[in-house]
């Protein structure tokens, strides 16, 4: 859910900072106030395009960051694999937009891509206008809004993993039935697959061979540095001790005698370490014979990784694939004779998982839709008919159904697919009410209503409010409205107003209190705040809550 948002010289908005609680929230004004401000912002922390016209005249750049509280586990798992703390849950959108039109993206305070973010965002924060053309319009998604509510994960895994086995086994059928490989084809297999097998690799020979290689690279570098200590010991600082002292040593003056034994101590220490050089030499061994074979076993081993694939794993696989063409040339007619014994099989054991997952859609499509008919008889549309519409095909990773949601609004009316029928208040009604359904099983954890209830009044008015208040139950909702009774069901109410002089125009966000909405409620509903109208404001909301019957 989106648990706070600040806003800054965005459009119309000088400043705002709003905190955000569970439930449905709603957001009045009058026409041209900016109602829909707000929602534009989340919009771009949702990863819409951002530009220049966004930024508040005469500003350098403006500032839209949200924090969301993140109850979806699955993008929990994802964000902390992408090296994000979300040990509490807490995901924080930063967006700033320049007057030049650039815009800078920060997740958790840490520069990332549009796309990224739109990619989190778009799986918990579902955005609906009078126009939506989302997920639930398009066919293409049918089947997985269906899977969802169906719940049969294991299922639907057997048959992705069936379908895949049956299709590899039905290419290299094909392949073999399509091949025309001559006995020059079968020569350069066979030479391919001879020069894998003689070179009898390991899987980790060639590390354990360059950590052999590089020990025996360091033995060369340190018998070369001894030697040389070794030469320059013997043949100038030793003798050169030797000449130094013994002069020293016979001249008759106590300083001199002190400083010509201290040089003969050094010249004896010296003796000592050459001759324990001489000992770290001999005991030091090299085989360059090893040391040649080892870096030719390198070499073969990478000019097969090269040809073969690039590691050992790939050149096994690679290995595989000659020896399974080698059969099929070889022995063409048997190997395509077992192929399709085991495609056969493939094929049924594939199958048999799909219909049994095409009926269990089939018994669940007939839940759901009785589930989606009754919210939409909940919002005034007694007489609409939904049904989920199942073209059986020849399979693939999903199994063997495709389907597409139907839907009638009107008494008499045939089914159409659900992009191509209903507009207005009836599109708006028939959209919440999917959503109701569908939400919870897409792990959106917020959604918004940006003025959906435009066309409708009165006893249908209530009804969206009461519906937008149940798919509060399961989801943070807002709702943009010019309409009282749907205002009135909200849990909290914001106003947005337009303060206007002669060089600026701004927008702000205040929340409300009781009486401060039970007073707005009267302007929406009447344009007033007559006694009369404030006491008719006050039975709404008292029954919009649930205070009175």
């Amino acid at each position: 859910m989106l648990q706070s948002i600040f806003v800054k010289n965005f459009v119309l908005i000088d400043e705002v900072s709003l905190e955000f609680q569970k439930g449905l929230s709603a957001f009045t004004g009058e026409t041209g106030a900016g109602k829909s401000l707000l929602m534009d912002a989340i919009g771009v922390l949702k990863g819409d395009r951002a530009n220049a016209g966004m930024v508040k005249k005469g500003c350098d750049k403006a500032i839209i960051e949200g924090a969301f509280l993140i109850e979806h586990e699955a993008l929990i798992k994802q964000l902390e694999a992408d090296g994000f703390d979300m040990e509490e849950g807490l995901l924080i959108i930063t967006r700033e937009i320049t007057k030049e039109g650039k815009s800078t993206t920060r997740v958790n305070h840490r520069v990332s891509s549009v796309s990224y973010v739109k990619e989190i965002i778009s799986r918990i924060v579902d955005i609906h206008s009078q126009h939506d053309t989302q997920y639930l319009l398009n066919a293409r998604y049918h089947l997985s809004l269906l899977d969802n509510f169906v719940k049969e994960d294991a299922l639907r895994e057997e048959v992705y993993h069936t379908y895949h086995a049956y299709k590899k086994i039905k290419d290299e059928l094909e392949a073999a039935l399509s091949s025309d490989y001559n006995e020059d084809d079968l020569e350069y297999l066979t030479f391919q697959l001879n020069e894998i097998d003689q070179a009898e690799l390991r899987e980790e020979e060639l590390d354990e061979l360059e950590t052999q290689l590089k020990r025996m690279q360091s033995f060369e570098k340190i018998s070369e540095g001894v030697q040389i200590a070794i030469d320059k010991l013997e043949q100038e600082v030793h003798p050169g001790l030797y000449q130094a002292f013994k002069p020293l040593s016979t001249l008759p003056d106590d300083r001199l005698t002190k400083m010509s034994e201290t040089l003969s101590d050094h010249y004896y220490q010296m003796e000592d370490m050459i001759s324990e050089l001489h000992d770290f030499m001999d005991q030091m061994e090299y085989d360059e014979e090893m040391f040649n074979t080892i870096q030719d076993r390198i070499f073969l081993i990478r000019k097969i990784y090269r040809k073969y694939g690039g590691d050992y794993s790939s050149v096994m696989k690679k290995r595989e694939e000659l020896d399974r063409k080698i059969d099929s040339i070889l022995h063409r007619q048997d190997f395509i004779a077992k192929q399709e014994t085991y495609l056969k099989k493939a094929e049924d054991t594939f199958l048999k998982a799909a219909h049994k997952l095409h009926d269990i859609r089939q018994l669940k499509a007939n839940e759901l839709s009785d589930l989606v008919v009754q919210q939409l008889k909940d919002l005034q549309l007694e007489h609409a008919r939904f049904k989920i519409q199942f073209e059986t095909m020849e399979g693939n990773a999903h199994g063997i159904d495709k389907v597409e949601f139907m839907i009638s609004m009107n008494a008499g009316e045939a089914l159409k697919p659900l992009s191509q029928t209903a507009s207005g208040g009836e599109l708006s009604r028939l959209m919440l009410g999917l959503k109701t359904v569908f939400t919870s099983l897409m792990g959106m954890e917020t959604v918004i209503f940006d003025e959906i209830d435009t066309g409708v009044s009165g006893k249908v008015a209530f009804a969206i409010g009461r519906k937008m208040k149940q798919l509060s139950e399961t989801a943070q909702v807002f709702c943009v409205t010019h309409l009282a009774p749907v205002a009135a069901c909200a849990n909290t109410h914001y106003m947005v107003e337009k303060h206007q002089d002669e060089e600026t125009t701004h927008t702000n966000i205040v929340y409300l209190n009781e009486q401060e909405r039970i007073m707005e409620l009267a302007n929406i509903a009447s344009g007033s705040q007559s006694e009369h109208a404030i006491s008719s404001a006050k039975e709404l909301y008292e029954t919009a809550q649930g205070h009175r019957e």
